[in-house]
């Protein structure tokens, strides 16, 4: 009977094939996977190098899998598949990349829920291969909103909140009523809402869920969230009287562009603005102000550095706090040095143009102008803070590490010399942190992380106007290729680098003021009765009663100090008069 059928179906034309393909995937999209199965397998009887039927094979195994460990070899066989697809159809590798991130992160997802929620080793692993083979797939085409979608469901489980959001924003930017796209988004938005220390933060963020998933429950009721937190959003809704008019709602909400576009360099141009107007639309169109404002326009918060810290401690203890603040200001100074460097070198005035020296060389590189050099000095601050991050953590976490050998990244990484993953149970925002030091090491962002060590340590040199991918010596008759053409960049590249660097940076404090929050509210559950605060810093920056009264002091000692000057003056002039009093002191 077997050898029968067989060699009956051996004898399918290509018309029954394609036949069979559509049925399995009929089968497919009404989740029967079982006889969607059964028929890629009468497909792949007869041409086992059948790509589709491989490619559909693999995702067929990858959502039929029940996520026990029995069925397990499902998973590996899909993977097996997609392996032999991309090696026999290169072209189509996107598509490949996309199904074998399915494939981990349905692995990541089963032992996610076999640990009830928690994030192990294993489950960091698998998300980890998941994001690179989504990032892969996006390197080859950032047109896909799926891969946009679930590489951010990646990041949003490995606590880069922050960075899913940005993945959102693409996918929405490519197709606004992509399915999952605004509820994912919602949903993430809702959880950081959860985090922020800030309370306007927390009550935009959290807004902006309502609305977010509002959208998505009008477009896709079967969204997969709780039935609870639908019934939850729907009454936000109606009590907040907010009217759901799907195609104003998807144009008012759009991510700003910036999720998509690059931006060209200010080489030569003069601002027609001054620099503090210039440094705040700066700053805000590239959201780098230290606040989630960053969707907002016309907001007054999105402007303002709103990120907050704090500690408890014995109140004998004197030494701890004064070394963490210390520590923890020096991040956010950084920071915020490395942003008005980047700004600086965009802004160009006419004042600063003496200082450059350029020499016209034949390779036009960009030597000497200085906003090339403020913009260089811009990317090493912002990279440099990481290493700054890690002796934060190393003090916070008390492990021990000399100063001269703690490392934010490689051989030297506090995450690799010491077991803070596990003595803090793989706690999500230290994950988020160690997942973005994984990137700088060897994945999405080794890029920058070279770049520092060229500027840093070699002779890395800007150029404008030309392909540095294919230079040749100047007065070479035979153009043979420059050595090192990785120590050359093409300045526009650069400058948008070092937006993404400072961006990062960006999340990563932000990680690292949630992870020390989270721990420091655990340790106030701890104690009895009433905790008393001490402010180790002032906001100047926010309008209320205290700054108010300085205001009011700094106003009149300013006066005071007026009156003395004047006073002063008049002494000097009344004695200068009795020693001369031949000279005219007033004109």
């Amino acid at each position: 009977m077997d050898i029968q059928n067989s060699n009956e179906v051996m004898m399918l034309s290509n018309q029954d094939l394609k036949r069979l393909y559509d049925e399995s995937w009929s089968h497919y999209e009404r989740k029967e996977y079982d006889k969607a199965l059964a028929k890629i397998n009468e497909i792949l009887k007869v041409d086992k190098n059948n790509i589709p039927a491989r490619n559909a094979k693999a995702s067929i195994l990858i959502e039929f899998w029940d996520g026990s460990i029995k069925t397990k070899s499902q998973i590996s066989e899909a993977i097996d598949h997609l392996n032999i697809a991309m090696e026999i159809d290169p072209n189509n590798k996107t598509h490949y990349l996309l199904n074998k991130g399915n494939a981990f992160y349905k692995l990541a997802m089963s032992e996610f829920k076999e640990s009830s929620g928690k994030l192990s080793l294993d489950i960091i692993n698998n998300l980890e291969q998941t994001k690179s083979y989504f990032q892969e797939s996006l390197e080859i085409n950032e047109n896909q909103p799926d891969v946009w979608i679930n590489k951010g469901n990646t990041l949003d489980y490995l606590g880069r909140y922050l960075e899913a959001i940005e993945c959102y924003d693409k996918a929405i930017l490519l197709d606004n009523k992509h399915c999952n796209v605004w509820g994912n988004r919602g949903v993430s938005c809702w959880r950081l809402s959860k985090l922020t220390e800030h309370e306007g933060d927390q009550t935009k963020l959290f807004l902006d869920a309502m609305i977010y998933l509002a959208i998505e429950l009008e477009m896709y009721p079967d969204f997969e969230i709780e039935d609870t937190k639908k019934e939850l959003v729907r009454d936000f809704i109606n009590k907040n009287k907010i009217k759901i008019d799907l195609e104003a709602m998807l144009e008012e909400q759009m991510p700003k562009n910036r999720a998509l576009h690059g931006e060209s360099f200010n080489l030569y141009s003069e601002p027609e603005v001054n620099f503090k107007t210039f440094y705040y639309d700066f700053c805000e169109k590239h959201a780098l102000f230290l606040n989630v404002h960053f969707d907002c326009n016309e907001c007054e918060c999105s402007t303002l550095d709103l990120i907050q810290i704090g500690f408890i401690t014995s109140i004998n203890e004197y030494k701890k706090p004064y070394e963490l603040f210390k520590k923890w200001f020096a991040l956010v100074d950084d920071y915020r040095t490395s942003r008005s460097l980047l700004t600086l070198s965009q802004f160009r005035p006419n004042e600063l143009l003496f200082l450059d020296k350029q020499r016209y060389e034949p390779d036009y590189s960009l030597n000497y102008l200085f906003n090339v050099e403020l913009l260089k000095n811009a990317f090493l601050t912002a990279m440099n803070t990481y290493d700054k991050v890690a002796f934060f953590l190393n003090d916070y976490e008390e492990l021990g590490v000399p100063d001269k050998s703690i490392s934010f990244w490689c051989s030297n990484s506090i995450f690799n010399k010491t077991e803070i993953l596990k003595n803090n149970e793989c706690q999500m925002d230290l994950v988020a942190l160690d997942s973005i030091r994984k990137d700088l090491e060897k994945q999405e962002f080794k890029r920058w992380r070279l770049v520092r060590d060229y500027l840093v340590h070699r002779c890395f040199v800007l150029h404008n106007m030309v392909d540095v991918e294919n230079l040749t010596y100047p007065y070479d008759s035979s153009e043979t290729p420059l050595e090192h053409k990785e120590y050359h960049m093409d300045i526009d590249e650069f400058f948008n680098i070092t937006i993404q660097a400072l961006q990062n940076i960006r999340n990563v404090l932000f990680s690292l003021a949630f992870f020390v929050s989270k721990k420091e509210k655990s340790k106030k559950m701890e104690i009895d009765g009433k905790i008393g605060e001490l402010y180790w810093t002032h906001d100047w920056e926010k309008d209320d009663e205290l700054t108010k009264l300085a205001d009011k002091y700094a106003e009149e000692l300013k006066g005071t100090f007026n009156q003395m000057d004047k006073r002063l003056l008049k002494l000097l002039e009344d004695d200068a008069i009795k020693e001369n009093p031949n000279v005219d002191y007033k004109s």
